[in-house]
């Protein structure tokens, strides 16, 4: 079997059936990245509502809970979302709930979280999975 090694400019994005395989809770993810004002105005993440959401970047439909809704309408104004101080694996995390999961490569990510390519690659290129991010094959 060949390897498949992630370059800077291979495309990763959330896989959320590695939650799943893992024995994880995708919502409780998102819902960790809330700060504790918005946990508390949600309340219980597995009784949220689903709503159709309006993807502004591609016009797609999807079907989302509370949670992210809260972190997609929220989450862009919030200046605590995403931090420099945050680890990459998590700053990366926040920046594909915001875009939709749309995916992106480390190049693309390093304009985002002002952290450079190579820096990026090597948390996310290894054989260990953070938070479901997954290069595309």
């Amino acid at each position: 079997m060949k390897l498949f090694r992630p370059t800077e400019e291979t495309k990763f994005h959330i896989d959320q059936s590695w939650f799943e395989k893992s024995g994880l809770d995708f919502r409780i993810a998102v819902f960790k990245c809330l700060s504790a004002e918005q946990q508390e105005r949600i309340g219980e993440p597995s009784a949220a509502q689903t709503y159709d959401y309006v993807n502004p970047a591609t016009g797609e439909i999807e079907r989302i809970d509370t949670v992210l809704r809260t972190v997609r309408q929220e989450g862009p104004g919030d200046p605590n979302f995403i931090t420099p101080r945050a680890p990459v694996a998590e700053s990366a995390f926040r920046v594909f709930l915001l875009n939709g999961n749309q995916p992106l490569s480390p190049t693309e990510l390093s304009t985002r979280l002002n952290r450079k390519p190579s820096e990026i690659l090597a948390h996310l290129g290894g054989r260990v999975v953070y938070n479901g991010i997954r290069p595309i094959y």
